[in-house]
């Protein structure tokens, strides 16, 4: 059940950024999806930390920052770079990757340490 349930929050947090940074391609210009995802990225982190958090207490908030990190780097990996960029540039950028994947591992490690269960 846990491990279910990090991944369905790791799907939830991905599709969120990703949609950000692939619709915000389309109507912004330059540079602005990236900086909207950096912002966009810890605050979902946050909730999805919160929402496992609720259905597995017990699970070690550094261990579910890891996976929820690990997971959405993968995704826009074999997914998003693909597909909206159709190559990998996204990675050469901290803005553009970065950032807000450090973002999310620091927002949901600290949300997983202290938010109430």
């Amino acid at each position: 059940m846990a491990w279910g349930a990090l991944i369905v929050c790791g799907l939830v947090l991905w599709g969120v950024c990703g949609g950000v940074y692939a619709v915000g391609r389309e109507v912004w210009p330059a540079e602005m999806p990236e900086a909207v995802r950096l912002v966009v990225a810890p605050a979902v982190a946050s909730v999805v930390t919160v929402a496992h958090k609720l259905v597995a207490p017990d699970l070690n908030a550094l261990f579910r920052a890891a996976v929820l990190t690990l997971l959405v780097a993968a995704l826009d990996a074999l997914v998003l770079a693909p597909a909206v960029d159709r190559n990998y540039a996204m990675f050469r950028s901290a803005l553009g990757s970065w950032l807000p994947i450090a973002a999310i591992f620091l927002a949901s490690w600290i949300t997983g340490v202290f938010a109430p269960t």
